[in-house]
């Protein structure tokens, strides 16, 4: 059994030789599988490649680089690994050693016990406080409201069959959760807890502002729901202003010797309908933007070039983009 690990990378030069180290270990204790290590290098700007390449590689773990033309995002660095790999496992963990390679025996474990997907679940988090709370809510807010919910807590550490692999890096879909589609796709699944430890060296790479994208694409993408709260909002502040305004009219009626000051009441009522307005028209552009970016129909990502380690077997299957 060829069981392939896709890795994304980006500047982890000072994690290369660990991650490599730690991965040897652990597949020398498998006997019965051989391994390729599938590097996608998203748009590095140091020697995390060079280092790679001058990895010792045998046939029971070799490797191979897929380099990126530029930086794509780690969910499209996620999807050019699937499309790369050959093995009937794919296994997919960062290089920074936050997804402990140690698991990687478990999941094969299941794999066999006939699993198509086999996912990590987080028990424990070394992140900032604030951003481990931003997780937890985010986890919770998207399976509120999503059609299809993920299990709490589980990011891309894990599992999939060869089926499921190339069945997703087949998806049309340009705003990817790969944990969400993952999820969509159904077949048997099973979660593995596991402490997630601190990085082994360096600083993360993946800003705030990109997590904020991939949590709006996940809201976006997998759910109806912002959209039919924009316009229960819009409901609501109509009926709100309706009943404001037959307050007024019978007031003004029943009681003429009582001036009405309306200016606050209806500076209120103003902002709140523009503030309704713009909620939804902007909910609305949010679904909009996606449909035009997905029109376009360019490549998720695009290769720049590939190299194998000495030995292994080329993989004339893949393409320089994805569809």
């Amino acid at each position: 059994m060829l069981v392939s690990l896709v890795i994304p990378v980006l500047n982890e030069s000072d994690n290369v030789a660990a991650l490599w180290a730690r991965l040897r270990e652990v597949t020398a204790g498998i006997a019965d599988a051989r391994f390729e290590a599938v590097f996608v290098d998203d748009g590095s700007t140091d020697d995390t490649v060079e280092r790679i390449a001058a990895l010792p590689a045998d046939d029971r773990l070799s490797w191979l680089v897929v380099r990126l033309s530029r930086n794509f995002g780690h969910q499209a660095a996620i999807t050019a690994g699937m499309a790369h790999a050959s093995g009937d496992a794919l296994i997919f963990l960062d290089a920074d050693l936050q997804d402990p390679p140690e698991l990687i025996a478990t999941f094969l474990d299941h794999f066999r016990t006939g699993h198509d997907v086999v996912y990590g679940v987080r028990r424990n988090r070394k992140e900032p406080l604030w951003l481990r709370f931003c997780f937890a809510a985010f986890y919770r807010a998207f399976n509120a409201i999503a059609e299809r919910p993920i299990p709490l807590d589980a990011g891309d550490f894990g599992l999939m069959s060869k089926r499921v692999a190339k069945l997703i890096a087949q998806m049309p879909e340009r705003d990817r959760l790969i944990r969400g589609m993952r999820s969509w796709v159904g077949f048997k699944q099973i979660g593995v807890p596991y402490d997630r430890p601190g990085r082994h060296a360096g600083v993360t790479r993946y800003s705030v502002l990109r997590r904020v994208e991939g949590a709006l694409d996940g809201l976006f993408g997998y759910s109806r729901l912002p959209i039919r709260i924009a316009l229960l909002i819009g409901i609501v502040v109509c009926l709100v202003a309706g009943v404001y305004l037959a307050n007024t009219l019978i007031t003004q009626m029943l009681f003429k010797d009582v001036t009405v000051r309306g200016w606050t009441s209806l500076l209120v009522l103003a902002f709140m309908l523009g503030g309704a307005n713009l909620v939804a028209t902007s909910v609305v552009g949010e679904y909009v933007c996606r449909i035009y970016f997905q029109a376009k129909q360019r490549p998720i990502y695009v290769v720049a070039d590939m190299r194998r380690s000495r030995g292994s077997e080329p993989d004339n299957r893949t393409n320089d983009t994805a569809p």
